[in-house]
């Protein structure tokens, strides 16, 4: 049996609901005709909110009418997408927050912690590398330090969340990444509430650059 809510309604305070219970799955696919039916009869607007029941029902040993293989399919848009990628780098997006005081003296005490155990960063010279500040708008501040092969911005909202954005074009890999969010979080109660990575680049880039080998055709090509 299939068990139907549809809402009918003129204004927003004034609605009632229409419920259909059916012992044939195939109302599913005559619902639209249904409610266009009713909204011709009634000149009231119909928006289905619930459906229960009504799932496609097994069929043992089915065999399609036509199997469809992935040369059915046209590849030419794809192609011209994977070929018009070039990535160049990865960014990684960390969300932190805390209880505890935070201040911009402990985020810059961190964020330095952090650089200085980043392979990535130690290559590029890092130790010339300064962490500017910015704390005249708002309660909180924004750090920002960057190198030659990358940079790195924490926001700091005043009170107990911070957002980290990290890029560099090569090196940022999961175990750099995870030694940079660990060195700092140390000294400090700070636990991770999102982290998110993406490949940087132009031309409309979705694939990591260790994926993408500009020498060869895609598989699926």
């Amino acid at each position: 049996a299939v068990y139907v809510e549809v809402v009918l309604y003129d204004t927003a305070d004034d609605d009632f609901k229409l419920l259909l219970v059916s012992e044939h799955d195939d109302i599913v696919n005559k619902l639209k005709v249904v409610t266009k039916s009713v909204e011709r009869t009634t000149n009231l607007e119909s928006e289905v909110r619930l459906i229960n029941g009504g799932l496609w029902l097994m069929q043992d040993d089915f065999k399609a009418t036509h199997p469809y293989s992935p040369d059915d399919y046209d590849k030419t848009s794809p192609l011209e997408q994977w070929n018009s990628q070039h990535p160049l780098g990865l960014q990684e997006i960390i969300q932190m927050e805390t209880e505890d005081p935070l201040s911009k003296d402990v985020m810059t005490q961190s964020l330095r912690r952090a650089l200085l155990g980043l392979s990535i960063f130690k290559k590029s010279g890092g130790q010339q590398v300064k962490i500017e500040d910015y704390d005249n708008i708002g309660d909180g501040c924004v750090l920002m330090a960057t190198w030659h092969e990358g940079n790195v911005f924490v926001l700091w909202d005043g009170r107990e969340h911070i957002d980290i954005n990290l890029f560099a074009y090569e090196g940022l890999d999961e175990e750099e990444s995870n030694s940079f969010i660990l060195r700092f979080q140390s000294e400090t109660s700070l636990r991770v509430v999102l982290h998110d990575e993406h490949p940087r680049g132009f031309g409309r880039v979705v694939n990591y650059k260790h994926d993408s080998d500009r020498e060869a055709e895609p598989h699926w090509s």
